[in-house]
């Protein structure tokens, strides 16, 4: 099973004196199971310090990689596939059933592989 991250980005703001950087913010987060925990989500980004972790939002594209791999670790999950909400729309308006949405991800996502779940093979399967 992998996870899916859908997120948006925020071009920097500059009204009235109040300058807001750049920022990746996520959309949606979720897996086979459903959509990840915000708690969870939240608890997480505390590991990108210049997050915003109440709103989920990054400064640039590596702290939201590095927020996405470090929750596919704590899930134990094999991969996260990271998409933009603009390459998600295009993908979405193509997709006819399930199986052709699934392939959004595949198709226009980025992976993140996570290396500390091994692939098991025909012997680590017997002998597990």
């Amino acid at each position: 099973m992998s996870l899916n991250l859908v997120y948006h980005f925020q071009a920097s703001q500059n009204q009235n004196e109040d300058f807001r950087p750049a920022s990746y913010c996520v959309l949606y987060f979720f897996g086979e199971q459903g959509f990840l925990e915000k708690d969870l989500l939240r608890e997480m980004s505390k590991t990108v310090p210049d997050a915003d972790h109440e709103n989920l939002n990054f400064l640039n594209l590596d702290d939201l990689k590095t927020f996405a791999l470090r929750v596919c670790q704590e899930l134990s999950e094999k991969e996260v596939r990271l998409i933009s909400v603009q390459d998600y729309n295009i993908g979405l308006d193509g997709a006819k059933d399930l199986p052709t949405f699934k392939g959004i991800f595949s198709k226009y996502g980025e992976l993140i592989a996570n290396e500390s779940v091994k692939k098991k093979g025909l012997f680590g399967k017997i002998f597990t």
